[in-house]
């Protein structure tokens, strides 16, 4: 998922448009998360026995009605990409290699550790599993390793995010940063063109290939997705060209093949309708909203300033929300549940005791825990360079 700045968590507007918040940022990737929490507690939760979520809320609780809308809630992940290419190229643009490398860790992995702990106990107590296989996936989970199984299957995105990352901070180790954009475009075009090769008939089996756990590690899987979010930000800062635009239409036409593919293995999965009519009709709506919130962001926050704070709160929350829905909001929808609650309440309530969860964590723990975070790493710094040891530049 997306994650935004370091440290405090400064706004996400570039800075070349000022301090401003960037409120329909902040309100996207919220967006996208509750898409996606949509899709585990009102989809997976009862169709898919062997779910996490599943296995949390116990009996069944149907949701038939909102299948055309919460069967498709997968493809927030998807947006959580292009936001991705967005602001981590801000966030880059004005960081040295150790200030960024040392934002994404304060920024990735206090919630990780605090979010897996919690998701750990509460699978000692609710998963049939034993307690050695969930240590393992506890412990995978902790040190971010990058195949499953986790003690939770959201978190198999970090690992694509942090290659992602580690292709930023490799450039940014060069003083090569401004090739940012002809780097990550030529990962998009290539994703693009494998895209484009698998729906060819010739090549019936590519789409498969392309989609495995070591294809997404290497950014062939959704290199459109994060190519997007880096043009898109290129394009608010230098102007659209021509090579932009041809290389918008060709990443965006990727997209839409994996997000075709990506509709097929799950309707097939499920048992439902295979077109990728709504999911399309969904990332084309967030792709028309991100770009109009980057045009019109300055004028919407003169005449409502204060909208800023309360939407960078839901976004600052959007991080543990994603890592906490299927644990919080499953659990709580199987209390509801026993309690007699309808259906619609069990859901309207494990949605807000999960929000509201991730509104604390991110108000309440992250901050310390990244305070505390940031002193051990300063430590380390100190010490290293210390001894004159090149790693010693990592608090720099």
């Amino acid at each position: 998922m997306a994650s935004v700045s370091t440290g405090s968590e400064p706004s996400a507007a570039p800075r070349a448009q000022g301090p401003r918040p960037l409120i329909g940022l902040d309100l996207l990737r919220f967006g996208a998360a509750c898409l996606v929490m949509l899709y585990h507690l009102a989809c997976t939760a009862w169709m898919v026995p062997s779910s996490e979520a599943a296995v949390l809320v116990g009996s069944p609780i149907p949701f038939p009605t909102l299948l055309p809308v919460s069967a498709q809630g997968w493809v927030g992940v998807q947006m959580f990409f292009v936001i991705s290419g967005y602001v981590i190229a801000y966030s880059a643009s004005n960081a040295s290699a150790s200030r960024f490398l040392t934002g994404r860790i304060l920024r990735l992995m206090p919630g990780v550790w605090f979010c897996a702990t919690v998701s750990f106990g509460l699978a000692l107590l609710f998963f049939p599993d034993s307690v050695w296989i969930l240590l393992e996936r506890y412990v995978r989970t902790l040190i971010l390793f990058p195949v499953p199984r986790w003690i939770d299957g959201v978190y198999w995105t970090l690992g694509i995010e942090i290659v992602f990352y580690a292709l930023v901070y490799l450039l940014l180790c060069l003083n090569r940063f401004e090739r940012l954009e002809p780097v990550i475009m030529a990962v998009g075009v290539i994703s693009a063109l494998a895209w484009l090769l698998a729906a060819a008939p010739v090549f019936p089996d590519l789409d498969r290939i392309i989609s495995t756990r070591i294809a997404k590690l290497v950014l062939v899987t959704h290199g459109c997705h994060f190519a997007l979010g880096v043009l898109l930000w290129s394009a608010a800062r230098q102007g659209l060209t021509v090579t932009r635009m041809a290389a918008l239409a060709v990443c965006l036409t990727g997209a839409f093949l994996q997000i075709r593919y990506d509709a097929g293995f799950v309707g097939a999965s499920l048992g439902l309708d295979r077109s990728p009519a709504m999911p399309w009709l969904l990332y084309a709506g967030f792709m028309g909203l991100f770009c109009l919130s980057i045009r019109v962001n300055a004028a919407l926050t003169d005449i409502a300033p204060g909208l800023g704070r309360r939407f960078r709160d839901l976004g600052l929350a959007t991080y543990p929300l994603y890592l906490l829905h299927t644990f919080v909001g499953a659990l709580t929808m199987r209390f509801l549940s026993a309690h007699g609650l309808p259906p619609a309440a069990d859901l309207a309530g494990g949605v807000l005791v999960a929000v509201a969860a991730s509104l604390v964590v991110s108000r309440r723990v992250e901050p310390p825990l990244r305070a505390r975070l940031g002193l051990a790493v300063e430590t380390v710094g100190t010490k290293l360079r210390s001894r004159g040891l090149v790693l010693g530049a990592l608090t720099r």
